[in-house]
Protein backbone atom coordinates (compact mmCIF):
# COMPACT_ATOMS: atom_id res chain seq x y z
CA UNK A 1 0.00 0.00 0.00
CA UNK A 2 2.04 2.62 1.17
CA UNK A 3 5.44 3.98 2.87
CA UNK A 4 3.76 2.72 6.58
CA UNK A 5 3.42 -0.42 5.10
CA UNK A 6 7.38 -0.66 6.02
CA UNK A 7 6.71 -0.61 9.17
CA UNK A 8 4.05 -2.80 10.02
CA UNK A 9 4.82 -6.72 10.80
CA UNK A 10 3.00 -10.10 10.36
CA UNK A 11 2.49 -12.63 13.17
CA UNK A 12 2.42 -16.53 12.33
CA UNK A 13 2.55 -19.41 15.38
CA UNK A 14 6.09 -20.20 16.28
CA UNK A 15 5.05 -23.58 18.20
CA UNK A 16 7.15 -25.09 14.51
CA UNK A 17 9.16 -24.04 12.18
CA UNK A 18 9.71 -24.89 8.64
CA UNK A 19 13.04 -27.69 9.97
CA UNK A 20 10.56 -29.48 12.34
CA UNK A 21 10.08 -32.98 12.36
CA UNK A 22 7.17 -34.68 12.04
CA UNK A 23 6.23 -38.57 14.06
CA UNK A 24 6.65 -40.54 11.23
CA UNK A 25 3.34 -42.78 12.36
CA UNK A 26 1.49 -39.53 12.22
CA UNK A 27 2.40 -37.08 9.22
CA UNK A 28 -0.44 -35.17 9.48
CA UNK A 29 -0.51 -34.33 12.86
CA UNK A 30 -1.94 -30.95 13.80
CA UNK A 31 -0.37 -28.36 15.53
CA UNK A 32 -3.30 -26.43 17.93
CA UNK A 33 -2.44 -23.11 15.40
CA UNK A 34 -4.71 -25.69 12.87
CA UNK A 35 -1.64 -26.16 10.69
CA UNK A 36 0.22 -29.58 9.73
CA UNK A 37 3.22 -29.47 11.50
CA UNK A 38 5.12 -30.03 8.59
CA UNK A 39 3.32 -26.89 6.61
CA UNK A 40 4.77 -24.16 9.28
CA UNK A 41 5.95 -21.50 7.15
CA UNK A 42 8.04 -19.62 10.69
CA UNK A 43 11.89 -19.85 9.91
CA UNK A 44 13.05 -18.21 12.86
CA UNK A 45 13.52 -20.45 16.53
CA UNK A 46 10.83 -22.15 17.30
CA UNK A 47 9.14 -23.86 20.61
CA UNK A 48 9.51 -27.20 19.55
CA UNK A 49 13.91 -27.91 21.21
CA UNK A 50 15.77 -28.47 18.62
CA UNK A 51 17.63 -31.25 20.53
CA UNK A 52 14.53 -33.29 20.63
CA UNK A 53 14.40 -35.96 17.86
CA UNK A 54 11.09 -37.80 17.06
CA UNK A 55 11.82 -40.25 19.49
CA UNK A 56 11.78 -37.73 22.36
CA UNK A 57 9.60 -37.70 25.10
CA UNK A 58 11.00 -34.17 26.85
CA UNK A 59 8.85 -31.47 25.49
CA UNK A 60 5.21 -31.61 26.42
CA UNK A 61 3.00 -30.98 23.21
CA UNK A 62 1.09 -27.90 24.03
CA UNK A 63 -2.73 -28.86 23.46
CA UNK A 64 -4.21 -25.41 22.77
CA UNK A 65 -2.75 -22.57 21.30
CA UNK A 66 -2.30 -19.21 22.90
CA UNK A 67 -1.56 -16.21 21.14
CA UNK A 68 0.59 -14.26 23.79
CA UNK A 69 2.92 -17.42 24.35
CA UNK A 70 2.45 -19.48 20.61
CA UNK A 71 2.65 -16.50 18.05
CA UNK A 72 5.50 -14.20 17.23
CA UNK A 73 5.71 -11.38 14.52
CA UNK A 74 7.26 -11.54 11.30
CA UNK A 75 7.97 -9.40 8.50
CA UNK A 76 4.92 -8.77 6.31
CA UNK A 77 5.15 -11.12 3.41
CA UNK A 78 1.33 -11.38 1.85
CA UNK A 79 0.09 -8.13 0.22
CA UNK A 80 -0.13 -6.73 -3.15
CA UNK A 81 -3.14 -6.29 -5.72
CA UNK A 82 -5.95 -8.66 -6.81
CA UNK A 83 -6.83 -8.86 -10.05
CA UNK A 84 -8.80 -7.54 -12.67
CA UNK A 85 -10.71 -5.73 -9.30
CA UNK A 86 -7.57 -3.35 -7.96
CA UNK A 87 -8.72 -4.39 -4.79
CA UNK A 88 -5.67 -4.04 -2.32
CA UNK A 89 -5.12 -6.60 0.03
CA UNK A 90 -2.32 -6.65 3.04
CA UNK A 91 -2.26 -9.32 6.10
CA UNK A 92 -0.77 -8.14 9.01
CA UNK A 93 -0.19 -8.74 13.26
CA UNK A 94 -3.19 -8.40 14.88
CA UNK A 95 -1.82 -6.75 17.25
CA UNK A 96 -1.01 -3.62 14.94
CA UNK A 97 -1.01 -0.24 16.63
CA UNK A 98 -4.39 1.67 15.36
CA UNK A 99 -2.33 4.77 14.26
CA UNK A 100 0.03 2.61 12.21
CA UNK A 101 -3.30 1.14 10.70
CA UNK A 102 -5.04 4.72 10.07
CA UNK A 103 -2.10 5.82 8.58
CA UNK A 104 -1.22 3.38 6.25
CA UNK A 105 -4.79 3.58 4.95
CA UNK A 106 -4.76 7.56 4.76
CA UNK A 107 -1.34 7.32 2.34
CA UNK A 108 -2.94 5.20 0.34
CA UNK A 109 -6.23 7.02 -0.04
CA UNK A 110 -4.02 10.05 -0.70
CA UNK A 111 -3.03 11.74 2.56
CA UNK A 112 -6.58 12.56 3.00
CA UNK A 113 -8.41 11.45 5.65
CA UNK A 114 -12.09 10.73 5.83
CA UNK A 115 -14.71 12.93 7.16
CA UNK A 116 -16.72 10.24 7.88
CA UNK A 117 -16.71 6.64 8.74
CA UNK A 118 -19.34 4.56 8.33
CA UNK A 119 -19.36 1.05 9.85
CA UNK A 120 -21.48 -1.96 8.43
CA UNK A 121 -22.73 -4.43 10.49
CA UNK A 122 -25.73 -7.30 10.23
CA UNK A 123 -26.89 -10.68 11.50
CA UNK A 124 -25.56 -12.61 7.97
CA UNK A 125 -28.05 -15.98 8.79
CA UNK A 126 -31.54 -14.24 8.84
CA UNK A 127 -30.75 -11.09 6.34
CA UNK A 128 -33.73 -10.57 3.88
CA UNK A 129 -34.59 -7.38 1.99
CA UNK A 130 -36.83 -6.05 -1.01
CA UNK A 131 -34.39 -5.03 -4.34
CA UNK A 132 -35.61 -1.86 -4.02
CA UNK A 133 -34.96 -1.02 -0.43
CA UNK A 134 -31.10 -2.56 -1.03
CA UNK A 135 -30.62 -0.14 -3.95
CA UNK A 136 -31.87 2.81 -1.84
CA UNK A 137 -29.37 1.90 1.15
CA UNK A 138 -26.45 1.17 -1.15
CA UNK A 139 -27.48 4.38 -3.69
CA UNK A 140 -27.35 6.39 -0.14
CA UNK A 141 -24.51 4.93 1.38
CA UNK A 142 -22.83 5.91 -1.99
CA UNK A 143 -24.11 9.78 -2.03
CA UNK A 144 -22.65 10.15 1.43
CA UNK A 145 -19.49 8.62 0.48
CA UNK A 146 -18.63 10.43 -2.24
CA UNK A 147 -20.01 14.14 -0.76
CA UNK A 148 -18.01 13.80 2.53
CA UNK A 149 -15.15 11.34 1.74
CA UNK A 150 -16.28 8.63 3.62
CA UNK A 151 -14.90 5.45 4.66
CA UNK A 152 -16.88 2.67 4.47
CA UNK A 153 -15.95 -0.50 7.04
CA UNK A 154 -17.49 -3.54 6.81
CA UNK A 155 -16.43 -7.30 7.57
CA UNK A 156 -15.18 -8.08 4.39
CA UNK A 157 -16.38 -11.59 3.72
CA UNK A 158 -18.96 -13.60 1.74
CA UNK A 159 -21.66 -12.84 4.01
CA UNK A 160 -25.24 -11.49 3.18
CA UNK A 161 -24.71 -8.02 4.28
CA UNK A 162 -20.75 -7.81 3.29
CA UNK A 163 -22.08 -8.71 0.17
CA UNK A 164 -24.65 -6.29 -0.66
CA UNK A 165 -22.47 -3.15 0.31
CA UNK A 166 -19.51 -4.39 -1.52
CA UNK A 167 -21.51 -5.13 -4.67
CA UNK A 168 -24.12 -2.29 -4.19
CA UNK A 169 -20.79 0.39 -4.33
CA UNK A 170 -18.84 -1.50 -6.61
CA UNK A 171 -21.78 -1.03 -8.47
CA UNK A 172 -22.32 2.55 -7.66
CA UNK A 173 -19.26 3.42 -8.36
CA UNK A 174 -18.90 2.31 -11.94
CA UNK A 175 -21.99 3.83 -12.80
CA UNK A 176 -21.33 7.68 -11.03
CA UNK A 177 -17.74 7.40 -12.63
CA UNK A 178 -16.13 7.63 -8.72
CA UNK A 179 -13.91 4.98 -9.41
CA UNK A 180 -11.34 6.75 -6.70
CA UNK A 181 -13.93 8.23 -4.76
CA UNK A 182 -15.65 5.75 -2.44
CA UNK A 183 -13.13 3.89 -0.16
CA UNK A 184 -14.88 -0.13 1.00
CA UNK A 185 -12.56 -1.19 3.38
CA UNK A 186 -13.12 -4.70 4.67
CA UNK A 187 -11.89 -5.92 7.81
CA UNK A 188 -11.33 -9.32 8.63
CA UNK A 189 -9.11 -11.80 10.28
CA UNK A 190 -6.65 -14.04 8.54
CA UNK A 191 -7.49 -17.15 10.21
CA UNK A 192 -11.42 -16.85 9.56
CA UNK A 193 -11.33 -16.96 5.68
CA UNK A 194 -10.75 -19.85 4.14
CA UNK A 195 -7.50 -22.07 2.77
CA UNK A 196 -8.40 -21.49 -0.84
CA UNK A 197 -8.74 -18.09 0.25
CA UNK A 198 -5.55 -17.54 1.55
CA UNK A 199 -3.72 -19.63 -0.69
CA UNK A 200 -4.78 -17.13 -3.44
CA UNK A 201 -3.71 -14.42 -1.75
CA UNK A 202 -0.50 -15.53 -1.40
CA UNK A 203 -0.16 -16.57 -4.56
CA UNK A 204 -1.45 -12.96 -5.94
CA UNK A 205 1.66 -11.65 -3.58
CA UNK A 206 4.95 -10.87 -5.98
CA UNK A 207 7.65 -12.86 -4.70
CA UNK A 208 6.01 -15.09 -2.46
CA UNK A 209 8.26 -18.34 -1.83
CA UNK A 210 6.92 -20.74 -4.31
CA UNK A 211 8.17 -23.15 -1.86
CA UNK A 212 5.73 -22.29 0.72
CA UNK A 213 2.75 -21.97 -1.54
CA UNK A 214 1.24 -25.22 -0.15
CA UNK A 215 -1.67 -26.86 1.85
CA UNK A 216 -1.22 -25.75 5.75
CA UNK A 217 -4.31 -28.01 6.36
CA UNK A 218 -5.10 -31.81 5.97
CA UNK A 219 -7.33 -32.92 2.66
CA UNK A 220 -10.40 -34.39 4.98
CA UNK A 221 -10.37 -31.27 6.97
CA UNK A 222 -14.14 -29.71 6.41
CA UNK A 223 -13.04 -26.21 5.75
CA UNK A 224 -16.20 -23.80 5.43
CA UNK A 225 -17.26 -21.35 2.32
CA UNK A 226 -15.49 -17.99 3.83
CA UNK A 227 -14.05 -15.72 1.53
CA UNK A 228 -13.48 -12.00 0.45
CA UNK A 229 -15.37 -10.54 -2.10
CA UNK A 230 -12.92 -8.44 -4.38
CA UNK A 231 -15.48 -5.50 -4.91
CA UNK A 232 -13.95 -3.76 -2.06
CA UNK A 233 -11.02 -1.58 -2.76
CA UNK A 234 -9.14 -1.80 0.51
CA UNK A 235 -8.80 -5.58 2.78
CA UNK A 236 -7.13 -5.71 5.76
CA UNK A 237 -6.26 -9.42 7.23
CA UNK A 238 -5.44 -9.35 10.90
CA UNK A 239 -3.17 -12.47 12.36
CA UNK A 240 -3.20 -13.69 15.70
CA UNK A 241 -1.13 -16.87 14.53
CA UNK A 242 -3.87 -19.32 13.92
CA UNK A 243 -6.11 -20.53 11.63
CA UNK A 244 -10.25 -21.30 11.49
CA UNK A 245 -10.58 -18.44 13.96
CA UNK A 246 -13.75 -16.34 14.75
CA UNK A 247 -14.47 -13.14 13.42
CA UNK A 248 -14.22 -10.31 15.65
CA UNK A 249 -14.68 -6.20 15.32
CA UNK A 250 -11.47 -5.15 17.81
CA UNK A 251 -9.85 -3.88 15.18
CA UNK A 252 -12.28 -1.93 13.73
CA UNK A 253 -13.40 -0.68 16.84
CA UNK A 254 -9.60 0.35 17.15
CA UNK A 255 -9.61 1.87 13.65
CA UNK A 256 -12.86 4.06 13.87
CA UNK A 257 -11.29 5.38 17.57
CA UNK A 258 -7.97 6.95 16.08
CA UNK A 259 -9.73 8.33 12.95
CA UNK A 260 -12.54 10.78 15.38
CA UNK A 261 -9.76 11.56 18.03
CA UNK A 262 -7.12 12.71 15.33
CA UNK A 263 -6.46 16.53 16.29
CA UNK A 264 -5.87 17.06 12.47
CA UNK A 265 -9.33 16.93 10.79
CA UNK A 266 -13.01 16.19 11.99
CA UNK A 267 -14.52 13.14 11.92
CA UNK A 268 -17.91 12.01 12.09
CA UNK A 269 -18.47 8.08 12.82
CA UNK A 270 -21.76 6.69 12.17
CA UNK A 271 -23.01 2.71 13.00
CA UNK A 272 -25.36 1.13 10.37
CA UNK A 273 -26.72 -2.22 11.34
CA UNK A 274 -28.95 -4.43 8.74
CA UNK A 275 -30.36 -6.97 10.05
Amino acid sequence: MGHSQQILQGRTCKIYNRQSWTPSNDPDKLCPCGRLVRRHSFDGECLQPKENGPNSCNWTFPDQFRDLIHSVQVPVNVFGTLQPSGCKFLRIDNRVKSEDMFRLLVEDCGGRAPSLILSVHGNAQNFTMSERLKNEITQGIGDAATRTHAWILTAGINNVVSKLIGEGISRYRFLRGYQDEVKCIGLTMWGTVNEYTRYELKRSTIEYPEGLLHQQIPDNYQDDGITIKQNHTHYILFDSGRLHEYLGDAQRDMLVKEACKNEHHTCTYFLLILY
